[in-house]
């Protein structure tokens, strides 16, 4: 989608924000920790911050001894929520940025340790600052000597713009053009020794912030690309569209974000609840990987059998039908405590019966201790005898606490409590062990009936 028709998509959505009415404050708090979190993270990442996102919830929650990270990691992090906490209780309308005010940003986000550096914060820079780009080529950002008198013209163009939207000039270009014309020219200055990065992602949302717009964010993975439109903007005269058309994106999902939210759908992560789970258990002095212990109950057990035994019993099955070509027939009872014992019909596979044994146990009251699965071939094709041979077991026990998995072939059996679950490499090692043990069981018979 060319980047005019992103714009017209930008507006139909804040259009869409708009006619649901003001936020109220709990949802906007919901919405404003989402974007801090992203933002903190995602920024200073980027930057090459050590701290996890995890670890990144910890901090914003005033947590500052998160163990064996760089306190200067930790403290720019924090200096850096500080910040955006305060540019996100911005109104609309509210775009003062200043040289002043960007000196101050710069100081609230980075920390050195290093007293010589430590006197560089907040200052233009006196030395000279470069990169080399995804080409592995050198660029150079303005010479210290002209960082003044370039920021000074900077602002000058953003007031000028700013005053060309409020006028509606015909030459007045869309807000959102302006925050990232500005981000790029920012760039190009890299005006400080170090957080130049951080400070334009700032200044860019608080423009977009002034301007009704929710702040945007650039994940891990959205980074590479990033940083690609950006060089061949600055090193080879590329074309701001693409990084203008990118950096929509990223606007977008931030609004689609926001919509979400007020028509209740979840804008967190899957892993979000679990994370804040464990930060809170942290916070009371809790082991965050402590459990709840999960016993005995119709639903425990319905559960295991849904997430190890039908998994287990599918690829069992599969391997199963290697030995058909052998035997005339093949044939699998399986049978639960206090539950009918049933056969496998001909159409039918272990996993229908599994799947109805399920069903069972989620009507029944009935207690079911024990589930088991056994495998009998019948009539070898080649002997002209009647012959049941076993193809192997598998016995599952169900206790107070725990579930336990017996099969044919191996010495000892696997236990799993209740929120524990088969892997497939167990279930690989189980099915293995089990063909294993049937094939040395028919080679046996066959040696012993020829």
């Amino acid at each position: 989608m060319p980047y005019a028709e992103k714009l017209t998509q930008i507006e139909s959505l804040r259009n869409i924000i708009d006619q649901y009415g003001p936020i109220s404050n709990d949802l906007l708090k919901k919405i404003n920790y989402k974007f801090r979190l992203e933002w903190n993270y995602t920024s200073n990442s980027m930057e090459g911050n050590s701290l996890t996102k995890q670890e990144t919830r910890s901090v914003m929650v005033g947590n500052i001894t998160v163990g064996g990270k760089p306190m200067k990691d930790i403290l720019e992090m924090k200096g850096h929520d500080d910040l955006i906490s305060d540019i996100l209780k911005m109104s609309k309308g509210e775009l003062n940025i200043s040289e002043k005010r960007i000196k101050e940003i710069h100081k609230a986000i980075v920390h050195e340790d290093d007293p010589a550096k430590q006197k560089m914060i907040g200052k233009w820079k006196l030395d000279p600052n470069y990169l080399y780009n995804y080409k592995q080529e050198r660029f150079d950002f303005v010479a210290p000597g002209d960082v003044e008198d370039a920021m000074h013209q900077l602002i000058n163009w953003l007031n000028g713009e700013k005053d060309k939207i409020s006028r509606q000039a015909n030459d007045a270009m869309h807000p959102v053009t302006l925050a990232f014309e500005f981000h790029l020219k920012y760039i190009t200055v890299h005006p400080f020794h170090d957080g130049n990065g951080r400070t334009a992602r700032i200044l860019t949302n608080i423009i977009l912030i002034a301007y009704g717009l929710p702040p945007i964010y650039i994940t891990e993975t959205e980074k590479k690309l990033y940083y690609q439109y950006l060089a061949d903007i600055q090193g080879y005269g590329g074309e701001p569209d693409l990084f203008y058309d990118f950096m929509a994106d990223r606007l977008i999902r931030s609004m689609e974000l926001v919509i979400d939210a007020i028509e209740g759908r979840t804008i967190e992560e899957p892993d979000d609840l679990k994370k804040k789970l464990s930060l809170l258990k942290k916070q009371l002095g809790q082991d965050p990987n402590s459990r709840v212990e999960i016993r005995y109950s119709n639903d425990a057990v319905a559960n295991a059998i849904k997430k190890s035994i039908i998994p287990l019993t599918e690829i069992w099955e599969n391997k199963l039908r290697n030995f058909d070509a052998l035997f005339k027939s093949r044939e699998i009872r399986v049978s639960a405590s206090n539950l009918t014992r049933k056969g496998i019909e001909a159409n039918k596979t272990l996993n229908d019966f599994c799947q109805g044994m399920l069903t069972s146990i989620m009507k029944s009251a009935v207690k079911v201790t024990d589930v088991r699965i056994r495998c009998n071939f019948k009539n070898l094709r080649t002997i002209d005898k009647e012959l049941n041979i076993n193809g192997g077991e598998i016995n599952v026990q169900f206790h107070d606490h725990l579930y336990e998995i017996i099969y044919s072939g191996a010495n000892q059996s696997i236990t799993k409590l209740y929120d524990q679950f088969l892997t497939e490499a167990e279930i690989e090692s189980i099915t293995d062990s089990i063909g294993n043990w049937a094939f040395n069981e028919i080679e046996e018979i066959v040696a012993r009936e020829k």
